[in-house]
C-alpha cells in the first residue's frame, strides 16, 4: 500500500541513478510512462493468506501465501536503516550486511557462490533510511540447505580483512566515478540539502566524506547491533503447507530465535524542511547540459491528500512531457515523484536539460496548464494507472515480498496494500483538484520549492531559478 515509487523514467533518469536518495518500492505513487491497463487482484491475496508466528526471543515471522509458487522468498528485517547511524559513518550499515553474506564460519565465499550457481539461489542485502533488509530466494526443494548458509552469514559472518580491503576498493571507485557523473553529483547534492541536519542525513551508501571512517573493527560493531531481536521481523513468501511452516519457524527458532533482546529506542523522525535558496554545482562532466531537481513539500503516507497528489502527479506528468519535453525541446526528460522514507518530499526531476534560461518559467507554465476538466475526464485512466503501478510488482516473488515488508514497515499491517486499489477508486476529481493547489500550484505560484541545478560551471547562472 504506502509503498512508493518514483516512476520507471529510462535507464538513465536521475532519480535512477541515484536509488540510494529515492524512495523506491513496490506500491508506488508514480508512474507516468507506458501504457495504461489494469490489473486483476483477485490472484494477490487476502489477509487470510498471511500467517504469523513468534520465535522464542519476541522476533515475528509473516508468512504471506503465493499459491502456486515453487519460490521461497525471506527477508531479514532490521529496524532503523541509517537513521540509527551518524551520518559521518554513512553506509556502514550496507557494507556491513553485504559483507556478512561473504561467507560465515562453516561456509566460505566462495563455496557459497558455487552452491549460488548450481542451484540457482541468491543472497542479498539492501539498506534504507528507515529499515534494512537481508534475505534470499530459492527454490522450495532447496529451502533446509539455503536457509542454514542464510542464519550462519547472519549469525557468524567471517569478516575477512581481505574481503573488507577489496570491498573498500570497489567502494572508492564507485564514489569517484558518482562524483565525476552529473546523476550522481546531483545525487550527493540532494542528500546534503534535503536532509540538511535531519536523521535522513546519514546515506545509506558510503560517501567520500564516510569513507575514510569505516573500519572493520566498526563493520563488526554494526554488526553487533544489528543482532538485536527488538530490531527484528520476517516477511516469508512462498506456497505453503502448515507442516512447512511450523518446520520454517523452529529452524528459525533455533537461530534467529536465539539472538538476544537489547537496548533500543526508534528514531524520531520529524518532517523535512524545505529551504527555497537555490543550489548550483559545477560539474566539467555535465558538458553544457543540466541536470536539475526542484524539492517541494508533499503529503505524508497516512494524509488523505496522498493519493489525490500521487493522480495529480501523473497528470503534471504528462503536461512535463507534452510540453517541456515535446513541443519545448527543453529536456530529455522531466517528471515528477517523492524522495524519503517514513517523511517525504515531493521532487521534480530534470534529466539533461538543453534550455536553461526559460526553463523554470516553461515548467511553471507547465503546472499552471493543470485542467479540472481535464482530470475529471481522465480520472479514471489515471486511477488504473495508479493501481497498475501499487500491483505490477507484487506479480513476482521479490516483488510480492517488497510489497508486504513495505505494507508492514510504513502502514503497520502487512495486508494493507491489498485495500489500496479501493481507496485509489474513491478518490474523486475534487480531491485531486485540491492537492494539486495545496502542493503543486504553489511551486509555480509562490516559489515554494528548492532548486539544485548541476551544470558546467560556465552555464550555472543561465538558469533563472
Amino acid at each position: 500500500m504506502r509503498l512508493n515509487t518514483i516512476k520507471n523514467f529510462i535507464k538513465k533518469n536521475i532519480l535512477a541513478s541515484f536509488l540510494a536518495f529515492a524512495c523506491i518500492s513496490a506500491g508506488g505513487i508514480f508512474t507516468s510512462c507506458g501504457s495504461t491497463k489494469a490489473v486483476d487482484t483477485s490472484t494477490l491475496g487476502s489477509p487470510e493468506d498471511f500467517t504469523r508466528r513468534l520465535l522464542s526471543n519476541g522476533v515475528p515471522v509473516i508468512f504471506k501465501q503465493n499459491r502456486g509458487s515453487k519460490i521461497i522468498v525471506l527477508r531479514l528485517i532490521f529496524e532503523g536503516g541509517s537513521s540509527t547511524i551518524d551520518k559521518s559513518m554513512g553506509g556502514i550499515e550496507a557494507m556491513t550486511l553485504e559483507l556478512a553474506l561473504h561467507g560465515s564460519e562453516s561456509y566460505k565465499y566462495a563455496d557459497i557462490q558455487k552452491l549460488e550457481y548450481e542451484k540457482s539461489f541468491s543472497l542479498s542485502s539492501s539498506s534504507g533510511r528507515d529499515y534494512s533488509t537481508a534475505g534470499f530466494v530459492c527454490i522450495q526443494r532447496d529451502l533446509a540447505e539455503v536457509i542454514n548458509i542464510f542464519t550462519d552469514c547472519i549469525m557468524n559472518p567471517a569478516f575477512l580483512e581481505s574481503d573488507f580491503n577489496k570491498k573498500m576498493q570497489e567502494t572508492s571507485s564507485e564514489i569517484a566515478a558518482k562524483k565525476a557523473d552529473p546523476s550522481g553529483a546531483l545525487g550527493n547534492a540532494i542528500a546534503k540539502v534535503a536532509f540538511d541536519n535531519h536523521p535522513y542525513s546519514t546515506t545509506t551508501s558510503v560517501t567520500e566524506e564516510s569513507y575514510p571512517n569505516i573500519s572493520l573493527t566498526m563493520i563488526k560493531g554494526i554488526h553487533q547491533s544489528l543482532l538485536n531481536a527488538l530490531r527484528l521481523k520476517i516477511v516469508v513468501t512462498g506456497n505453503f503447507s502448515h507442516d512447512l511452516i511450523e518446520s520454517l519457524v523452529s529452524e528459525l527458532d533455533g537461530t534467529i530465535g536465539q539472538i538476544p533482546r537489547k537496548a533500543y529506542s526508534a528514531p524520531k523522525i520529524p518532517k523535512i524542511p524545505v529551504s527555497t535558496n537555490t543550489v548550483r554545482i559545477a560539474n566539467e562532466q555535465a558538458g553544457d547540459t543540466g541536470y536539475i531537481a526542484g524539492l517541494f513539500e508533499c503529503p505524508s503516507r497516512l494524509d488523505p491528500n496522498y493519493i489525490p497528489f500521487a493522480i495529480a502527479s501523473m497528470y503534471i506528468d504528462d503536461l512535463f512531457f507534452s510540453q517541456v519535453r515535446e513541443k519545448a525541446g527543453a529536456v530529455y526528460s522531466i517528471n515528477s515523484g517523492i524522495i524519503g522514507g517514513k517523511e517525504l518530499l515531493g521532487v521534480i526531476s530534470i534529466y539533461k536539460a538543453s534550455e536553461k534560461k526559460n526553463l523554470k518559467k516553461l515548467v511553471c507554465e507547465a503546472i499552471d496548464s493543470f485542467s479540472e476538466e481535464e482530470i475529471t475526464k481522465k480520472l479514471e485512466q489515471y486511477k488504473n494507472k495508479y493501481i497498475t503501478s501499487i500491483f505490477s510488482s507484487s506479480q513476482t516473488a521479490s516483488g510480492l515480498t517488497g510489497s508486504v515488508i513495505s505494507s508492514l514497515e510504513y502502514f503497520g499491517s502487512e495486508s494493507a496494500y491489498l485495500g489500496r486499489a479501493d481507496q485509489v477508486a474513491a478518490v474523486e476529481a475534487k480531491q485531486v483538484v485540491s492537492a494539486y493547489k495545496k502542493y503543486f500550484e504553489p511551486i509555480s505560484k509562490q516559489n515554494a520549492a528548492q532548486w539544485i541545478i548541476v551544470d558546467g560551471e560556465e552555464n550555472l547562472e543561465e538558469y533563472e531559478f
